[in-house]
């Protein structure tokens, strides 16, 4: 009976504690519009990692001068924002520019997992569960395989061009696209998955909208007739190299939908030797991309063109572009000299500005083109990234993760667990494992061995029962 008091007691303090928390981080939450993460071989083991986050600029806890990397070899680290002076810029109204830069030197051969988590996504996001989105925390990674660079092949992550402008009205359809660039020359194929939370688990209650759709070549976002409200979607970026797949990361975004917005126009197709947004060169040649963009209800519309192809040797790109107040011409040559190397796809982005006195809403439409690729590569073609190294998740002081498991679990026991020893018991009472000196303050359980059902684990410190958790062996 005394035991099960002060049980009891633990948990009502456990519950007082998480319910301050809450309250405490809700009140100063910050608002993260998403991001993604870029790195860059420097040389050896040593790699150059920019993160990139979009904020509210409205929040002043959003306003950070560092944020924390996860390195994923066990290390974190704090970098600086490096933009406008280290004071990050305004790209939209109310929208802030983060970016973050830092090195790191790993110490030995592997796939890591870079991780960068904060707290919170905005309020009132639609596809979220309700009530969940403000204090669902923000989390993308990426892979980077760590190789003897002296042996294998070397690989970068793709660089982003644009910006993700955020803003559209119900019932328009939604374009958006980031114009990825590989300097490897890999083939880049994008999927659709859902928004991470704490530890990669899926954001609580996701779905995806329907008429939600990435073309899987050149990235281009696209969601036919959206209904009013605030979305939040994410996609993976996979990295071919001889079919093998190099690297992985993912990019997280917003969709906000008002009525209050003003139109968007429209693209014509593009005309040319162009079909379905793609062409393959068999050598070199000269095409002419065209296409124009008109919007009746704007001030004026013009049209850019975006592409990672400008740092390309191989190819000349010639842009000719005309405005005539509500109706923009693009004709865009494309002048390939041959002996490319790159086995992915070369992205091209027209982005239309519709300008309404000061403010200027952007519209996109991505092509792609090919080469004949006839590369040897004079290194080895890294392993493909499979196995990634584990990191160990976030958790809060005596909790267990995860609820329902399979081989193992996670468990935090805080600064004294030196001190502390775990039991596990089954639902007879038996004792089945027991953990005397965890190595770390959170530290992996190997349960593979358990039958299934559930199981119950006492923390004790010199002998006093702490806490109990509970978790299912499925």
């Amino acid at each position: 009976m005394v035991k099960f008091f002060i049980l009891f007691r633990i948990q009502l303090v456990r519950i007082l504690v998480t319910s301050f928390i809450f309250f405490t981080l809700s009140s100063k939450a910050d608002h993260y519009y998403g991001g993604y993460i870029s790195y860059e071989h420097i040389d050896g083991y040593k790699y150059k990692v920019t993160v990139i986050t979009y904020a509210d600029n409205s929040k002043e806890n959003s306003d950070r001068d560092s944020i924390e990397i996860i390195w994923g070899d066990g290390a974190k680290e704090f970098i600086q924002r490096v933009n406008n002076f280290g004071n990050g810029e305004t790209v939209f109204p109310g929208i802030k520019k983060n970016i973050y830069q830092g090195t790191h030197k790993y110490s030995k051969f592997g796939n890591y997992q870079l991780v960068f988590i904060d707290d919170f996504r905005p309020f009132d996001i639609f596809n979220i569960e309700a009530g969940k989105s403000g204090t669902t925390l923000l989390y993308f990674d990426a892979i980077v395989p760590v190789e003897d660079s002296l042996t294998f092949c070397k690989n970068n992550a793709p660089r982003f061009l644009t910006e993700p402008f955020m803003f559209g009205r119900p019932g328009e359809d939604f374009k958006l696209s980031l114009t990825h660039y590989d300097v490897d020359g890999d083939s880049l194929v994008y999927n659709l998955i859902e928004p991470k939370a704490k530890n990669a688990f899926p954001v609580p209650g996701y779905y995806l909208p329907e008429n939600v759709s990435i073309d899987s070549k050149n990235g281009l976002f696209k969601w036919e007739n959206p209904p009013i409200g605030n979305y939040v979607f994410a996609y993976q970026i996979e990295e071919y190299r001889e079919g093998q797949l190099i690297g992985v990361s993912v990019a997280d975004f917003p969709v906000f939908l008002k009525s209050g917005y003003k139109s968007k126009g429209y693209f014509s197709n593009v005309s040319g030797l162009i079909k379905n947004d793609y062409y393959h060169f068999n050598g070199p040649e000269v095409i002419d991309l065209i296409i124009d963009y008109e919007n009746l209800e704007a001030d004026s519309v013009f049209i850019e063109v975006l592409s990672g192809v400008e740092y390309n040797l191989h190819f000349e790109l010639n842009n000719n572009s005309s405005s005539f107040g509500t109706k923009a011409f693009d004709t865009l040559e494309v002048n390939y000299m041959g002996n490319d190397n790159a086995q992915g796809n070369h992205i091209v982005t027209f982005r239309a500005g519709n300008i309404y006195g000061s403010d200027t809403l952007f519209d996109y439409h991505s092509v792609s083109f090919s080469t004949e690729s006839d590369t040897t590569w004079s290194c080895s073609i890294p392993p493909d990234i499979k196995d990634v190294v584990e990191i160990t998740p976030i958790i809060d002081l005596f909790e267990i993760t995860p609820n329902l498991f399979s081989e193992s679990v996670w468990i935090n026991l805080g600064e004294s667990y030196k001190n502390m020893s775990v039991q596990v018991f089954d639902m007879r009472g038996r004792l089945v494992h027991d953990e005397k000196s965890p190595e770390a303050s959170t530290f992996k359980m190997h349960l593979h061995r358990l039958t299934l059902g559930m199981y119950f684990f006492v923390i004790n410190r010199n002998n006093e029962v702490l806490t109990i958790l509970k978790s299912v062996k499925k």
